[in-house]
């Protein structure tokens, strides 16, 4: 159970709602691996009662989940995916009431495999997927997709793979402006590798879209995953991406990650615009982490840029710094700041906002089953346009109980 205060919870420069909000909210995590059956799931779902009455009372909720099903051992699988999520109506305000909409991709389809000897083995993956947003038009679509994979393992730390995938995506409505009908093709050699502590993965290839109504479009695959671990306490892991890519790759890419929050924060490094339409990206992102005896640091510096096909409002350049800090007082009792810097340029509109976000809190486990938690949360945007500009203080207090 939350409860939080908030001075300005619409985000708003001049026309500020003072609301005071009660948040009863389940949170769930569940992970099954049998001979045959694979289960990952994780979820939470909440209700947001306003006490002031400025907005309507309303329910969020987030779930990822996988099951992998084993049909034939190591040569048939079927696999079901779910992702859901409430993503910003317009990326261009914050994530405020009435700001935001359910958004759901369901992927399912079966998996095959073959071995060609000890070193060489063969996948093709076949999936079909449903893409619903609650608001926003041209996200609604079935997408069919086709891979196949070939991979040579060379000892027990290096496994060179080919990777094939084609992909449809047939939209329930086409705009040229907004989105259109496309097939993609991705076609990349990848490489793997450890040595001592530290693990990599290259990806090269190419990339074309074909559309519909519209010119096709090509770039190159270029990807580069490298994870040092050079103690318990310490992990620096760097991601750099050159690729086509889209919202719907992206929600999963972030929600079947146990390692990111399924709900955002007040502003999120990663939010997505909710559209179709495919983008050329670049991306590069450094997480460091180190966890000690009494105190825990990570620091997470990232620049990406996304070039619409389509939608070209969207087209924008962001960088951002997130830090988190904590001190463990007691064994039981940790202070913890939390901050994140975002600037975001967006291409076509001249258009620069600038995110700050600061928490401190504490957080205290009374018993093995329940504990409680205070923070004091300031969210700022900077921008060069007038409406956009806003600031919020929020109190939370909140009271957890765990199986």
């Amino acid at each position: 159970m939350t409860a939080l205060k908030s001075d300005n919870i619409n985000q708003s420069e001049d026309n500020e709602a003072k609301e005071n909000v009660f948040i009863p909210r389940l949170k769930f995590d569940f992970v099954e691996e049998g001979a045959s059956v694979d289960v990952k799931a994780r979820g939470e779902i909440e209700r947001r009662h306003y006490g002031n009455d400025n907005f309507d009372d309303e329910t969020r909720s987030a779930f990822a989940g996988r099951i992998n099903w084993s049909v034939l051992p190591r040569r048939l699988s079927l696999v079901a995916e779910d992702y859901l999520s409430e993503q910003p109506i317009n990326i261009r305000d914050g994530r405020y009431p009435g700001n935001l909409q359910q958004v759901n991709v369901f992927i399912a389809g079966p998996s095959m495999f073959a071995r060609f000897g000890e070193a060489t083995r063969f996948q093709m993956d076949l999936r079909g997927a449903d893409t619903y947003a609650e608001v926003t038009p041209g996200f609604d679509s079935r997408r069919y997709s086709a891979s196949a994979i070939l991979g040579q393992t060379f000892g027990a730390s290096a496994e060179a793979s080919l990777h094939v995938t084609a992909t449809k995506a047939d939209f329930d409505e086409t705009d040229p402006n907004i989105v259109v009908d496309y097939v993609r093709r991705d076609a990349f050699l990848r490489y793997e590798g450890r040595q001592r502590n530290v693990s990599y993965v290259v990806d090269l290839g190419g990339a074309r879209v074909d559309r519909d109504l519209a010119s096709d479009a090509n770039t190159t695959i270029a990807r580069l995953t490298v994870e040092w671990q050079p103690n318990t306490s310490s992990r620096l892991r760097l991601r750099a991406r050159r690729q086509f890519a889209d919202e719907v790759q992206d929600l999963i890419l972030r929600l079947s990650d146990p390692e990111e929050a399924l709900v955002a924060d007040l502003a999120d490094p990663g939010s997505s615009q909710v559209s179709g339409s495919v983008y050329r990206q670049r991306d590069v992102e450094l997480d460091y982490r180190y966890r000690g005896e009494r105190f825990s640091f990570r620091v997470r510096p990232r620049d990406r840029n996304l070039d619409y096909l389509s939608r070209d409002d969207s087209s924008r350049t962001e960088r951002s710094m997130a830090f988190q800090m904590g001190y463990l007082l007691r064994p039981r009792l940790n202070t913890f700041v939390d901050g994140l810097v975002r600037v975001r340029d967006f291409s076509t509109r001249d258009q620069r906002d600038i995110d700050h976000i600061y928490r401190l809190g504490v957080d205290y486990q009374v018993t093995r089953h329940w504990g409680w938690r205070a923070e004091l949360i300031r969210n700022k945007r900077d921008s060069n346009l007038d409406d956009p500009y806003y600031v919020e203080h929020v109190a939370q207090m909140t009271v957890w109980w765990k199986r």
